[in-house]
This record gives C-alpha cells, structure tokens and sequence, in this order.
C-alpha cells in the first residue's frame, strides 16, 4: 500500500489576530521595526502544526526591500504573554530569516491559552 501524499502548505492572508499581534511587536521607532512593519501588508501565514496558536509566515518581497536583521533566522520581536489575571504565562516571538519575517511563536508554558481573548490581547510589555 502506498504512502499518503501529504497536503501542500495552504497559505492564507493574515487573520486579523496575528496581523494585529504583528503590529504591536513591531511598533517600535527603529529602521528595523519600520522594515518588518512594511512587510506586513504583503505576508501570508499558514498553520505551524503546534498546540499554540504559532504560525509560519511568507512575505512577497519583490517589491520590498529586506529589513536589517542580519543573514539566518534570528528573533527579531518578542513580548511575555499573560493570562487573564496578569500572571506570566510564556513568551511570544517573532523571527526573521534574511531580513525577511519568517515565524510567529507562542511558547504557552502553563498553557492557558489565550482564552476568549484576541491573540494581541495576551501580549504583555514589549521587551526593547
């Protein structure tokens, strides 16, 4: 019997809570924050297969030029995650691979979840 061919990858446009999570870890001043900000518009996701709500991006940088981030895959934002009563519940970070954004991850450690919250909403502080 033969292997199942897996699915290929389904990209989609942002949903509405990673766009918004996007902007709040990128809103800082730098050159670097204004370049993975102008990425946002042109990036697409897709599910990471992880318990988290993670996701992997794609960007269509024809037309963009790469942020300065350096070459590889480095983190690039990152912010604790909350719970419902303030107590730290993990991390969220963002990577970029050749100045490119790459990877949303959410490490839920005491997996609460966001709950019936909107992902951005779950982000604490912004770590500088």
């Amino acid at each position: 019997m033969a292997e199942p061919v897996p699915e290929p990858a389904v990209w989609e446009p942002l949903s509405e809570g990673v766009r918004r999570t996007l902007e709040l870890l990128l809103d800082g001043p730098s050159e670097l924050h204004r370049g993975l900000r102008a990425q946002i518009p042109y990036a697409e996701m897709r599910d990471s297969d992880c318990s988290c709500p993670c996701v992997y991006l794609r960007v269509a940088t024809e037309a963009l030029a790469d942020a300065p981030t350096g070459s590889g895959l480095r983190p690039v934002a990152s912010a604790p995650l909350l719970a419902v009563d303030g107590s730290y519940d993990g991390e969220a970070t963002l990577f970029a691979y050749d100045g490119v954004l790459e990877d949303l991850q959410f490490c839920d450690w005491e997996d609460h979840g966001p709950g019936p919250r909107p992902l951005w909403e779950w982000l604490g502080p912004r770590y500088a």
